[in-house]
């Protein structure tokens, strides 16, 4: 009797040992492919227009050509995002950086500079 009690506390002790110590299943999010949506300025009388974006990802980097229209400067070119978990810093040559988060097939964050502004994206199918 004594043995089986012994017993079961030790299967207790390792099966919680086991479950706690056990790697998560998340999946990382993949930023390969097009991507569309929207932007606006906090400020919202400075404007707002549209996002397409074309990624490739490889491991935590994704790189690929933007698109940005209704901007007073140009920001159309070459775009890099770096991942890490959910979380996409954006690296942009044209002056644009910012921080998104993945949830999905959604982007969602804030484009950083002297005019913050918001932007949604959108995994188009």
């Amino acid at each position: 009797m004594r043995f089986t009690k012994l017993l079961l506390v030790g299967l207790v002790v390792l099966a919680s040992a086991v479950c706690t110590s056990a790697p998560s299943a998340q999946t990382k999010p993949n930023l390969t492919g097009k991507w569309a949506g929207t932007w606006a300025y906090q400020q919202a009388s400075l404007g707002s227009g549209q996002i397409e974006m074309t990624l490739t990802q490889k491991g935590s980097k994704a790189t690929g050509n933007m698109v940005v229209t209704g901007a007073p400067v140009d920001r159309s070119g070459a775009v890099t995002m770096i991942l890490n978990g959910n979380d996409v810093y954006l690296v942009y040559p044209t002056g644009i950086t910012g921080y998104l988060k993945v949830s999905g097939d959604e982007m969602k964050g804030q484009l950083d500079g002297m005019n913050p502004g918001n932007v949604v994206l959108k995994r188009q199918k």
